[in-house]
This record gives structure tokens, C-alpha cells and sequence, in this order.
């Protein structure tokens, strides 16, 4: 019986992967928007507060908008895994349910969902 999880995670994400010129920049944080727009990502456990603020920008600046408002309270610190895409052999998630710093293949993440 093979004891191999059926879809292992993938190496690490670095800093670098964030800011590899395919997310947005803003107060200095390399953000990163999942498909659905639920979820803004940024490598690491940044401070809430300035993670607030640039989620901030994002929005309103993506949307046209001045009413969009992350705080602090929005701001969560997570451990997450890259995970292939089942059935798609080049794509790949972010995942952090139930993921902890000593999971193979884990990073800090700073999550914002929507």
C-alpha cells in the first residue's frame, strides 16, 4: 500500500515568486489576486495595518472605487502550500486549510478574503 499523498505540494513560493512582476505593488507590498477575487495574497506575515492599507489601494484603485475599506480586522496570517490543479498538469493553488509552518512545502502567507 502506497503511502505517497495523491497530490503532494509543490516547492515553497518565495518573496520573489510575489513579486516577479505579475501581481500589483502598493505601500510596498507585492499583492496578488486569486482568479475569483476572493482572496489578496502577499508573501509573509506583513503588518496588518499596512497590509490593510494596500489591499486598500488595490481595490480602489482596481475598481474605480473610494468606498472599499480593508482594516485590520480583515487581515489574517496563515501558513499555505502550492498544490497542482487536478487534471491540469501545468496549473497549480494556493492552498492554507489546516496548513502549518511545518508542513512540507509551507510559506507565510497574509490573506485578506473578500
Amino acid at each position: 500500500m502506497s503511502t505517497e499523498h495523491p497530490n503532494p505540494p509543490l516547492p515553497p513560493l518565495t518573496a520573489e515568486d510575489f513579486d516577479s512582476g505579475t501581481g500589483y505593488i502598493f505601500y510596498g507590498v507585492p499583492l496578488i489576486e486569486n482568479e475569483d477575487a476572493t482572496d489578496v495574497y502577499a508573501y509573509g506575515h506583513v503588518d496588518p495595518a499596512v497590509m490593510a492599507a494596500a489591499v486598500t489601494g488595490y481595490d480602489q484603485e482596481m475598481a474605480g472605487e473610494t468606498d472599499f475599506l480593508t482594516t485590520d480586522d480583515d487581515v489574517r496570517h496563515t501558513y499555505a502550500v502550492t498544490i497542482k490543479t487536478p487534471g491540469d498538469s501545468e496549473g497549480w493553488w494556493i492552498s492554507w486549510q489546516d496548513v502549518t509552518a511545518a508542513a512540507p512545502g509551507a510559506f507565510p502567507l497574509t490573506v485578506v478574503s473578500r
